[in-house]
């Protein structure tokens, strides 16, 4: 008896155990059958809201604020970069606005964009970053700048009412691309010279002829920025021997370390010529009147000034003459080219040639970063897009008739 009442007993004792564990099983049953029928949201909301803290945030590198950009002609562009915390990762985009115009989304990194003012004036800049939904996530810090143009010199008040008149006779009477060239239908324009240059590779007595300045970014064009990255003014004349010119480059980085035919790897300056334009219009390629010559200043060191024809003998043109000088923003080239180089061009007064001239830069990097060109859509591989060229005599620029005429008294 006294066995049977202890097992009775044991049993007994477990009793408060058994129910906890049944209350137990009914609860986890009850919330099973509950969470089937919430939202998934009621049980993740405090993932959700954790995950809702993470900061994202954009901030305006580039332009800084109250910096004045001084642009000299219309291509040039503002460098434009964005820096975003947490957002590499995300499906957002950043959109970038100007005056609250948007002018470039990203959706990916590098946030880098060359932005085009066109106008002077100042601008605020913003950047924004939103979602699908366009909701805005982050905004960056505002920043205001300002463009500024300047025109260029005006010459022609120094040019008489004789040599106005010329030049409209010859683009009258003359066949070449008008699109190509800068401004739109008006040749760059070489006056015959009566006592030659001296080609030294300095250039101040160049100022009697005329000069181009309008360069536009043909090649790898994205990466142009400003006239202070790149630039350049050119001139030129001619005599019934030689083509001569000279270049005043503007080069924020100078890098040449190329010779021979690899000069234009390096920051170097490349003509084309085609000696017979009106009959190869519609030409695209390169035929035996047509003449592309590289130019390098050397490095000023190791290295010398030298020129190179690419097309068509592949060889240095003969009889040429180069000096260079380095500059404190740059540099500056002079060259005397014989007509001889030009199989079987005699040059005349009032020729239009094909012509286009380009600075290739390079600054810090192996090959050709970026070109700027004479013409407005030049292609190294395609005539078609040459600019042109007029010969002209208007007697000898460097006589002065007003200061004859007080001789004379």
């Amino acid at each position: 008896m006294k066995k049977s009442y202890n097992k009775r007993n044991f049993l007994l004792d477990k009793v408060p155990y058994i129910l906890l564990g049944l209350i137990l099983i009914i609860a986890l049953i009850i919330f099973f059958l509950i969470k089937s029928r919430l939202p998934l949201t009621f049980f993740t909301e405090m993932q959700e809201n954790t995950e809702n803290k993470t900061e994202y945030s954009v901030f305006i590198a580039s332009p800084t604020s109250g910096e004045v950009f001084n642009f000299t002609n219309e291509n040039e562009t503002i460098p434009i970069e964005i820096k975003a915390k947490e957002v590499e990762s995300s499906d957002y985009t950043i959109n970038i606005f100007v005056n609250e115009n948007k002018i470039k989304s990203f959706t990916s990194p590098p946030y880098k964009y060359n932005w085009n003012p066109g106008s002077s004036g100042e601008y605020k800049i913003i950047a924004r970053l939103v979602d699908d939904d366009n909701n805005v996530i982050a905004e960056s810090n505002a920043i205001t700048f300002t463009v500024q143009y300047e025109s260029e010199p005006e010459n022609e008040a120094d040019v008489s009412t004789d040599i106005k008149e010329k030049k409209t006779n010859v683009i009258y009477n003359s066949n070449f691309r008008y699109d190509n060239t800068i401004p739109a239908g008006l040749p760059i324009f070489s006056y015959k010279c009566y006592t030659p240059p001296v080609i030294d590779g300095i250039i101040q007595e160049w100022d009697k002829f005329e000069s181009f300045s309008s360069f536009v970014p043909t090649i790898k064009k994205e990466n142009y920025t400003s006239h202070t990255d790149i630039a350049g003014i050119f001139y030129s004349c001619w005599d019934d021997d030689n083509f001569y010119f000279a270049i005043k480059v503007v080069d924020d980085v100078f890098n040449q370390q190329y010779t021979g035919n690899q000069i234009n790897k390096g920051d170097s300056i490349t003509i084309v010529f085609d000696t017979n334009l009106e009959e190869d219009m519609y030409i695209t390629s390169y035929n035996n009147d047509d003449y592309r010559i590289d130019f390098s200043p050397g490095n000023f060191g190791g290295i010398a000034a030298e020129s190179f024809m690419n097309w068509p003998s592949s060889a240095p043109p003969v009889g040429t003459v180069i000096a260079s000088k380095k500059l404190s923003d740059g540099y500056a080239i002079e060259v005397r080219i014989p007509w001889y180089n030009f199989w079987g061009y005699v040059p005349e007064d009032e020729d239009m040639l094909g012509f286009t001239i380009s600075i290739l830069d390079t600054d810090n990097l192996d090959s050709t970063e970026c070109v700027i060109s004479s013409s407005k859509t030049f292609d190294f591989n395609n005539t078609s897009t040459l600019g042109a060229i007029a010969l002209i005599d208007v007697g000898d620029v460097y006589s002065n008739p007003e200061d004859e005429a007080s001789d004379s008294n």
